[in-house]
């Protein structure tokens, strides 16, 4: 058995995937051929329709007195949907993918307790978490939804998510249904979905035939996704469990204390109300930036009459192409409005985008003009967000070293302490320095400094 590092923090981490059932909803324009029809020949389906929403919670787990096994899949089940939701995503054949697909998704696991009952918070706090419970109670667990980017899942940034977790907080990483991720596996649909590339796509004569107009439908998309994943998850804590036909469900219809996520007269087990932290990676990052704005620009869903109260976004390495520009810019601000507070963490390769790394600035100063809410992290690539550069047999100590800073920088942003991470933290200013040459000739460019070391725009 091969284990994902393991999060040392306060609590250990519980892991549980829920499912909400909601009336087919068919958004965008696009139709994608299906896998198969009754008569043997192709069917045409709409891309992106919605009829579920799939997430798992990271939570503080309440191991006492239970016999949990830990252990819980990183890659999606059942494998074969895996493996050819890969081969989709990246091109390369099956045959060459399945014995990493196998060895990964039979052999590794994310070290947490799955469905493992939701740990109360105890009344009183160390030191170091004094000023993070503060805003929320002495008794409920701060919320944070992420979003994954391209080819990701609801478990491939599990390090991520765990290590928040870990450290008291509530954390929905939503599966997508949009294409967007490897594969998509649906209760209420036969025989679900992988990546859509641009060639899978069938489009109305009259509409926009491009890969920039599908992602911004997708947007849209995910938008309703992350809306219904709060209403649901908030009736749970408000609510309790409803029934089998009704509110939420467990994906594996194992054994699972309801009664561990329901609040109580006197205390919320996970605080809906308020200071709810947006978080995504790459196109999951474009899918925080575009969901705050609309949020705080628009209503909710018509079918989604529960707002999301947005205190913070916290987004990682994004990728804005798909959004409209210029933006996306703050809505106008009221007499006591307040915008919430964001924080970016971008890749090397990221920031030495020229084109794209002057829009990003663009839009951070238009959030925050004030402050320094641009990081990157010297030696990070794009993927370091994720859980892929921690494989166990690959995995080599500059990874680590990313991670443990994008954690860090996490944490301090979640609990207001980011300015004073970044101020005690040895800075860099942003140079260039050429290292050699790409295969088409142009100059490979490499920021200054060391793996791990930070630079404030």
């Amino acid at each position: 058995m091969l284990f994902l590092p393991e999060s040392h923090r306060r609590f250990p981490v519980g892991a549980t995937t829920f499912k909400f059932p909601v009336s087919t909803k068919v958004l965008g324009t696009a139709k994608i051929y299906g896998h198969g029809h009754r008569d043997g020949g192709p069917s045409v389906k709409p891309a992106l329709q919605l009829d579920e929403v799939v997430f798992t919670a990271y939570y503080p787990a309440d191991i006492k007195g239970n016999n949990i096994k830990k252990g819980l899949d990183w890659l999606l089940r059942p494998l074969q949907a895996s493996l050819h939701g890969y081969a989709h995503y990246s091109g390369i054949s099956t045959w060459l993918l399945w014995p990493i697909v196998y060895l990964y998704g039979c052999l590794l696991k994310i070290p947490v307790y799955p469905n493992a009952p939701l740990l109360r918070q105890p009344l009183t706090a160390s030191p170091e978490h004094t000023q993070a419970r503060s805003e929320t109670g002495p008794s409920s667990w701060p919320l944070v939804i992420f979003s994954h980017g391209l080819g990701g899942s609801r478990t491939a940034y599990s390090q991520v998510c765990t290590r928040l977790a870990s450290s008291g907080r509530v954390v929905l990483a939503i599966q997508h249904r949009d294409g967007s991720g490897h594969a998509f596996m649906s209760s209420t649909t036969d025989p679900g979905l992988y990546y859509i590339r641009e060639k899978d796509l069938i489009w109305p004569s009259d509409d926009e035939q491009t890969m920039v107009n599908f992602r911004r439908q997708q947007l849209d998309f995910r938008r309703h996704e992350i809306y219904f994943a709060f209403r649901s998850f908030k009736q749970l804590i408000q609510d309790g469990y409803q029934g089998l036909n009704h509110g939420l469900q467990s994906i594996d219809e194992k054994f699972i204390d309801w009664s561990s996520w329901s609040s109580d007269v006197d205390s919320k087990t996970v605080e809906c109300e308020k200071n709810v932290l947006l978080a995504g990676h790459s196109f999951g990052g474009a899918t925080v930036a575009t969901v705050q704005f609309t949020i705080l620009s628009t209503d909710p869903p018509a079918d989604v009459s529960t707002p999301i109260p947005i205190h913070k976004a916290l987004i990682l390495d994004p990728w804005l192409e798909p959004i409209p520009s210029p933006g996306p810019c703050p809505p106008p601000q009221g007499p006591g409005d307040t915008l919430p507070q964001l924080l970016v963490i971008n890749s090397e390769k990221f920031s030495l985008w020229k084109d794209h790394f002057a829009r990003l600035i663009d839009v951070v100063q238009a959030w925050e003009p004030e402050k320094r809410r641009l990081l990157t992290i010297l030696r990070s690539q794009h993927e370091s967000f994720s859980d892929f550069p921690l494989l166990p047999l690959i995995s080599r100590r500059a990874a680590h070293i990313v991670m443990d800073r994008i954690v860090e920088l996490s944490e301090a942003f979640i609990d207001g302490n980011v300015d004073t991470f970044v101020d005690e933290t040895a800075t860099r200013k942003m140079e260039i320095r050429i290292i050699g040459k790409k295969p088409d000739g142009s100059p490979q460019r490499q920021l200054v400094g060391e793996v791990g070391e930070l630079i404030a725009h």
